[in-house]
Parts: C-alpha cells; sequence; structure tokens
C-alpha cells in the first residue's frame, strides 16, 4: 500500500456508524447470559483465559469501535503499510515482537519506524478527532430530530399543566369566597330572623295586653249601662 496525501472522500461515520452503535447497543452483556443460562439451569460459560497484552485486533472491538477503527485508518500511511504486512502473520507468528519485526521488514526500505510514530500521531489521531467531531454533529442533529419535538411537546404540556392548576387555583379561592359570602349572607339573615322573631313575640304580647285591657274596659262599661238601665226604671219606670 502507497502513501496518498489526497483526502479521500468520505461519508464520515454516517450510517454505517449508527448501525454499530445499535448493535453495541443489543450486544448482550457476559453476566446477563451467565445469569440466564442458570435460570434456564444450564451452565455459566466459563471465561476465557487472559490474554497478554497486544494491539486490540478489530475483531475483539465492539461494532462501534471495529467501524470507527475502520474509518480512521482508511487513509493510506506509513503506519497502514505496517498493519497490512502485520494481519497474514498474526495467525503464523505468534510472538508479538517478532511479528512486528517481520512485518516491519518487508517495509523499511520504504519506511522507516519514525514514519510509521508520525503517521499514527499526525495523520490517524487527527482523523479520529475529526470523526469524534462528525459524530458529535450527527448526534445533535438525532438530537433534535429524535428529542426535539418530544422536548416541546413535553414543554407544551407542562404549560398547559401549570396554567390548569392555576386555573383550578383560582377557580378553588373564587368558590370559597363566594362560600364565605353565602354564608355570612346567611348569618345575617338568621340575626335578622332571631330579632324578627323576638319583635313579633313582644308585639303579640303587647296586643293581647291590649286586648285583655279593652276587654276589661268594655265590661266594666256594659256593666255601667247595664246598672244605669236598671236605675232609670226603678226611678222612671
Amino acid at each position: 500500500m502507497t502513501d496518498n496525501d489526497d483526502t479521500a472522500t468520505r461519508h464520515g461515520l454516517g450510517a454505517q456508524l449508527w448501525g454499530a452503535v445499535k448493535d453495541a447497543l443489543i450486544d448482550e452483556d457476559p453476566i446477563v447470559a451467565a445469569r440466564r443460562a442458570k435460570l434456564q439451569g444450564g451452565k455459566a460459560p466459563a471465561e476465557p483465559p487472559a490474554a497478554p497484552a497486544r494491539d486490540v485486533s478489530p475483531e475483539a472491538m465492539s461494532p462501534m469501535a471495529s467501524a470507527l477503527m475502520a474509518q480512521v485508518l482508511s487513509k493510506a500511511t506509513a503506519y497502514t503499510a505496517l498493519t497490512e504486512k502485520l494481519q497474514p502473520l498474526e495467525a503464523i507468528v505468534l510472538d508479538e515482537r517478532t511479528r512486528y519485526q517481520a512485518a516491519y521488514a518487508l517495509i523499511k526500505s520504504s519506511r522507516s519506524v519514525d514514519q510509521v510514530v508520525q503517521a499514527i500521531a499526525m495523520q490517524h489521531v487527527p482523523a479520529l478527532e475529526a470523526e469524534a467531531a462528525g459524530f458529535a454533529a450527527q448526534l445533535e442533529d438525532r438530537q433534535r430530530q429524535e428529542i426535539g419535538a418530544r422536548s416541546q411537546e413535553l414543554q407544551s404540556l407542562t404549560t398547559g399543566i401549570d396554567a390548569a392548576a392555576q386555573q383550578a387555583a383560582r377557580l378553588r379561592e373564587d368558590t370559597e369566597a363566594r362560600i364565605r359570602d353565602i354564608e355570612q349572607g346567611v348569618a345575617r339573615d338568621r340575626e335578622r330572623q332571631a330579632q324578627l322573631t323576638r319583635e313579633i313575640d313582644a308585639k303579640r304580647h303587647e296586643l293581647a295586653g291590649v286586648q285583655r285591657q279593652f276587654e276589661a274596659a268594655a265590661k266594666a262599661v256594659a256593666q255601667a249601662l247595664a246598672a244605669a238601665k236598671a236605675t232609670v226604671l226603678r226611678h222612671l219606670g
């Protein structure tokens, strides 16, 4: 593979990386798988023995990391020239140091170790940073599409709920004030009712006294008239 300084036309992470995100999210956690196997009466899968420290291969990465690595290494550099020679040796040369030395021997006529290291630092790392920035932009766009409408609806509902609660509070206050006014009016009417009852009783008692006085006076006058009549008849009749 030869170096190419021209920037290749790429689509960025795009749909393939979002697909990798989805795949990574649905990958089952080994602990969850073990628990499920135990509940089903089976044996939990044995954990693989720890492997010696080495470069993380695409096979050992998550789908998302593998897609990102492929994108970052898509440009031909001194480092990708080395990795092209490394890949066929992985199944043959088990010792990592020997494998790297063998792979580098195939490219050292046109690539120096400094060039390989600089390719990682000056080309692939910036490519990763560019992909990270592009991913952040896509993530922001997804947030606007998938969260924005829901956020607006949530805000509208929240505003409506607050307004309804305030309206209910005002109606409750108005109703309570109206009830207080009615109760105060009833209390005033009851006081007037009691006063009128007392006044009626007093007037009835007063009129009954006047009636008794009149009846007594009428009886006295009748008696006086009867006596006068008898006197007249006795003396003149």
